[in-house]
C-alpha cells in the first residue's frame, strides 16, 4: 500500500498530543480553551484504510453538536489533518473510523480564529462563481463589511453548441460576449443573496484565462481571439467608477482598477486564491495581481486569506458526498514563500449549506448536466462506495463544495506581498 503523508507549514496557537481509544473516545489534556467554537481545529492522525469498495471515514461526533464525516482516500495511508471547526464542546467527543483504522497517538492543532469584523474584507475572485465555491458562507457572515471584486467575466466559449441555450447565438463572438455578460450578472447579482448590496460588488471583465500574459505585458496588447471585447463590455452593473473603465484589455489598466479598490475600501483583509496550492493560472495570477496592487499603494491588510478551488493530482478532493466535511488540501511541504500558515475554518450549518448550493446554481457556468452514461457510472461508484448523496446539481462542485465547512490558509499581508516578490513599479 502507497503511502503519502501530508505536511505543512503551519504554526499554530495550541499543540497538544493527545490519545484515541478504540471506540473513538478522546483522552484530552487539561487547559484546551473552553470555548472551542472560536478556535479553528485541526486532529492530526496516523490513518491506513481497510482493503474493500467502500470509502474510508472519519465521524466526530458529539452530543452537543451535529456529527460531520470526513473521507479519505483508498489504497494511500499516511499522515491526515481533520477539520474538528465547528465543535462547541470537548464533552464527550469521539472520533469514530470505518473501513480505515488510526493510530493511538494523534496531535490537536488549535489556531485562535481572528475577529474578522474588524475592518472591510475585500475578497477577490478570479472569476464568476470563485467566492461562492471557496466562501460562500464566509462573506454571508461577514456581509456587512465584505467587498468582492471579479477579475474576469469567464466569457471563454470555443464553440456554439456550448452555449447556456442552444442556438442563441450565430457567431462565436456574439455568444463569448453574451456569456461574458450573463455571467458578470451572477457576480453582480448571486452576493445580494447573502445581504451584500450591489454597490460592494465590482465586475472588471478582463479577458478569461488570461490574467498572467496581461499581468506581465503591462500596457501592451496580448493578443487573443476574444479581442473584439473589452472590460467595459461588463462593467454596466458597478456603481463605481473605476481607472480602466475605458481601457483596452492590458495588465496596467487591471492593476490600476485594483490599486484604486485597495485606497478605496483599505481593507484589513484580503480573501483570494492560494498560488501555491491552486494550480490554475488566473488564480495564481489573481493572487499576483492583488500583491502588486497593495505593494503599489503602499497599503498593508492585516491577513490575507486564502483558498484553492483547483488541486493538481487530487481530483474530487474533498471526497464524499454534498453536506460531509471539509478539511485542509493535501500538501507535502515546511516551507512556504508566504511565511508560516495559519489554519482558519467556517463552520456552516445545514441551513447555510442548502442555501449555499442555492448561490452556485445561480451560476449559469455551473448548471451543465453530464450525459445518462456518466451519471450512470458515477452512481454506481457511489453506491460500491458507499457514499451516496443529495445532488443539487450535475457539475461536481455541487458534492465537493456544499459542505459542513469551508477552508482557508490564513498569513500575513507583509508576507503575502513579500513571497510573490511583486516587482517595484517605476
Amino acid at each position: 500500500m502507497r503511502r503519502r503523508d501530508d505536511v505543512y507549514p503551519f504554526e499554530a496557537d495550541r499543540r497538544v498530543e493527545i490519545s484515541l481509544a478504540a471506540d473513538g473516545s478522546l483522552t484530552l489534556p487539561a487547559g484546551l480553551p473552553d470555548a472551542p467554537a472560536e478556535w479553528s481545529w485541526l486532529l492530526e492522525v496516523d490513518y491506513r484504510p481497510r482493503r474493500g469498495l467502500r470509502q474510508p471515514r472519519v465521524t466526530l461526533a458529539s452530543p452537543a453538536g451535529q456529527a460531520v464525516t470526513h473521507y479519505l482516500e483508498r489504497k494511500v495511508a499516511g499522515r491526515r489533518w481533520l477539520n474538528l471547526t465547528g465543535i462547541t464542546t470537548w464533552d464527550a467527543l469521539r472520533v469514530i473510523a470505518a473501513h480505515c483504522r488510526l493510530g493511538e497517538r494523534a496531535v490537536l492543532h488549535g489556531f485562535a480564529k481572528p475577529d474578522l469584523t474588524r475592518g472591510p474584507v475585500l475578497f477577490v475572485a478570479p472569476h464568476p462563481d470563485d467566492a461562492e465555491l471557496a466562501g460562500y458562507g464566509l462573506y454571508r457572515r461577514l456581509a456587512e463589511h465584505t467587498w468582492i471584486v471579479t477579475l474576469s467575466a469567464g466569457e471563454t466559449l470555443k464553440r456554439l453548441d456550448r452555449q447556456y441555450l442552444a442556438g442563441l447565438d450565430t457567431s462565436l463572438a456574439a455568444a463569448r460576449r453574451r456569456k461574458g455578460l450573463i455571467r458578470a450578472w451572477n457576480s453582480a447579482t448571486t452576493p445580494q443573496l447573502a445581504g451584500i448590496p450591489q454597490e460592494r460588488l465590482v465586475m472588471l471583465g478582463y479577458r478569461n484565462d488570461m490574467l498572467g500574459p496581461l499581468l506581465d505585458a503591462g500596457h501592451k496588447a496580448v493578443t487573443t481571439v476574444e479581442d473584439g471585447l473589452s472590460p467595459s463590455d461588463f462593467r454596466r452593473w458597478n456603481r463605481l467608477a473605476l481607472p480602466g473603465d475605458a481601457a483596452a484589455n492590458h495588465g496596467a489598466p487591471l492593476l490600476a482598477d485594483l490599486a484604486f479598490l485597495v485606497e478605496h475600501i483599505r481593507p484589513a483583509t484580503v480573501v483570494v486564491t492560494h498560488p501555491e496550492v491552486d494550480p490554475h493560472r488566473d488564480h495564481i495570477a489573481a493572487a499576483r495581481a492583488i500583491a502588486r496592487a497593495l505593494q503599489h499603494t503602499g497599503h498593508t491588510p492585516q491577513r490575507v486569506l486564502l483558498y484553492a478551488n483547483h488541486l493538481r493530482g487530487h481530483r474530487g478532493f474533498p471526497l464524499g458526498p454534498a453536506h460531509a466535511g471539509a478539511t485542509i488540501w493535501p500538501h507535502a511541504g515546511t516551507h512556504s514563500a508566504l511565511g508560516r500558515w495559519r489554519f482558519h475554518s467556517e463552520a456552516l450549518g445545514p441551513d447555510l449549506q442548502r442555501e449555499k448550493a442555492l448561490s452556485l446554481d445561480t451560476m449559469h457556468d455551473l448548471r451543465g448536466h453530464p450525459g445518462p452514461i456518466k451519471r450512470l457510472k458515477r452512481r454506481w461508484r457511489e453506491t460500491l462506495a458507499g457514499t451516496r448523496g443529495p445532488r443539487y446539481g450535475g457539475h461536481d462542485y455541487f458534492r465537493s463544495h456544499v459542505r459542513a465547512q469551508e477552508v482557508f490558509v490564513e498569513v500575513t499581508g507583509e508576507a503575502f506581498v513579500s513571497g510573490l516578490q511583486a516587482p517595484r513599479e517605476p
